[in-house]
């Protein structure tokens, strides 16, 4: 049995082939949705929030607030 000359794509190409193929089929929204029932994201958003976190309190952020610095850093 021969087989034909196969061009192998990246997992990257068949991943954006597949997206275009959803796009056109299911509109850009439903696409969305859909993609999002499969990626719950990575890392643990609690030890991470619990980080990013630690430094605030209620009279800090009140304090940001107060000056109109709404963006906390």
């Amino acid at each position: 049995m021969n087989l034909p000359n196969l061009t192998l794509k990246t997992d990257y190409q068949i991943q954006q082939l597949g997206f275009q193929i959803l796009i056109k089929e299911l509109g850009i929204v439903d696409f969305i949705q859909f993609i999002q029932l499969f990626d719950s994201g990575h890392g643990d958003y609690t030890q991470d929030r619990t980080h990013w976190q630690r430094d605030y309190t209620v009279d800090s952020i009140a304090q940001a607030i107060l000056r109109g610095d709404y963006l906390l850093k």
